[in-house]
């Protein structure tokens, strides 16, 4: 920044007075907003890209589970997935019951869950399923092929 030096008459003699104009305030007041704006829309695209990353995560989650507890015969019972009443149901058995629910997120809307996906004991197989999650104008797939192996 540049400054300027003025010289002002005064009875007792000169004194230099130093300072800004107000044009270069004006231009240092514009960048720091059009800064500040840029750096909003930024991070609020950050923020839409981790929720949508975070609800992914909870669906994977709930898979792995699933497909952990159908493997180790837990209840003797196959253990499946579903998404119900807005919320992901972790149920034990061949269709989708009353089980351990999670909260959905009211923001993602979830397709390939609704009739469940459903793991067989001991080998943790299942009929192969594509999850499409949709959130705040993103798009997330997780596929689970025969073996059971979850994709994302």
């Amino acid at each position: 920044m540049c400054v300027r030096t003025h010289l002002v008459e005064a009875s007792a003699g000169r004194k230099t007075v130093r300072g800004f104009t107000l044009m270069e305030i004006i231009v240092v007041v514009a960048l720091f907003s059009i800064l500040t704006t840029l750096g909003l829309f930024m991070s609020m695209e950050t923020l839409r890209g981790t929720l949508s990353r975070s609800e992914g995560s909870v669906i994977v989650s709930l898979l792995q589970k699933a497909r952990s507890r159908a493997m180790n015969n837990i209840e003797q019972s196959p253990w499946g997935l579903c998404y119900q009443n807005g919320a992901y149901t972790l149920f034990k058995g061949l269709t989708c019951a009353a089980g351990e629910e999670t909260p959905a997120n009211a923001n993602a809307s979830t397709t390939g869950l609704i009739t469940g996906v459903v793991f067989s004991q001991l080998a943790g197989t299942t009929t192969p399923t594509t999850v499409v999650l949709t959130q705040n104008g993103r798009t997330g797939t997780t596929s689970i092929n025969y073996e059971g192996t979850i994709i994302w």
